[in-house]
């Protein structure tokens, strides 16, 4: 075959292919809009798609379709979305790939992370087995963390995600939010690194990330050091119209993402078709968490509620 040919074949094959190159598209998309300085999104032109770039179509596959969602949900405006998240405990391994994600997007020291995977034993001999709950922020619509700090440092969007703002919730005031917090979800980044007291800190800690439209770095002087922090279901990922990185990373379908103002969605099938719990919903806070309610397989008479 004549190099023109090859060149020809080479050219003529798509270079990504399903989820892979819709979460490459929109990882592009995001890059460019952090380190270009602007807040600019591609809006969807039609159902399904973003400017001209066609969503594979995938039946049952539920993350491409949470993703042709995401993308339905960003068209409109910000008021009328309503972000979930709903975590299926029967599903969840306990890998802790989700937490690892988390990490590497949000660039989290040691001191904690926005997301855990506890674990816990259940049953009775002979039938044990091993329960893992993903717990994160769960972007309350009354948030103890809110009331327990001066008004502006931390607000409501009116899509539903909590923001902190890291310029003043330091200190006492990063303190106190942590305290509030029923769900320990919050911590206090105290700009260590992983790689502390080794040759060199790696790059991979030192880069720059984005978290509520801000570029932001945990170098010396970064905005994050000394300041409270927390999930935010990926904010960055979700206006650049990709799916949060634990949602993606999961290898065993426990973790869903969506819009509940859409009745089609599919995180309102699921609260719709499964019994679910938010955990301290009796204290009227409202968490946008909600965990399937459903007999542990093989236990029985254990599920989400015998311990929560």
């Amino acid at each position: 075959m004549h190099d023109e040919e090859v060149m020809q074949s080479v050219q003529d094959k798509p270079s990504r292919r399903g989820v892979v190159g819709l979460l490459a598209a929109g990882a592009a998309s995001v890059a460019g809009w952090v380190f270009g300085g602007t807040v600019a999104r591609r809006v969807p032109t039609s159902r399904g798609g973003a400017a001209g770039t066609a969503l594979p179509v995938v039946p049952g596959n539920r993350l491409v379709a949470m993703q042709q969602e995401l993308h339905q949900a960003l068209a409109k405006p910000l008021s009328k979305r309503r972000w979930v998240m709903v975590v299926d405990t029967r599903a969840c391994i306990g890998c802790q790939a989700c937490v690892i994600a988390c990490r590497a997007e949000n660039v989290t020291g040691p001191a904690g992370s926005y997301r855990r995977v506890p674990e816990a034993p259940a049953g009775r001999f002979p039938n044990l087995t091993n329960v893992f709950m993903p717990t994160n922020c769960v972007q309350c619509d009354d948030p103890p963390c809110q009331r327990a700090v001066p008004a502006g440092m931390i607000t409501k969007r009116p899509d539903g995600i909590v923001e902190f703002d890291y310029t003043q919730l330091k200190g006492r005031y990063a303190e106190a939010a942590a305290k509030a917090c029923p769900y320990r979800a919050v911590h206090i980044d105290d700009g260590k690194f992983f790689t502390d007291g080794t040759p060199a800190v790696q790059a991979y800690e030192r880069r720059s990330f984005v978290e509520y439209q801000n570029v932001m770095n945990r170098n010396a002087g970064g905005t994050p050091v000394g300041a409270a922090r927390k999930c935010h279901f990926c904010l960055h990922r979700v206006e650049g119209g990709v799916l949060p990185a634990c949602v993606t990373s999961c290898i065993s379908n426990a973790m869903y993402f969506g819009d509940l103002a859409d009745p089609a969605s599919t995180v309102s099938e699921l609260l719709r078709t499964q019994r679910s719990i938010r955990i301290h919903e009796e204290a009227g806070i409202e968490p946008r968490v909600y965990y399937v309610e459903d007999g542990l397989q093989g236990v029985p008479g254990y599920a989400c509620a015998t311990c929560h």
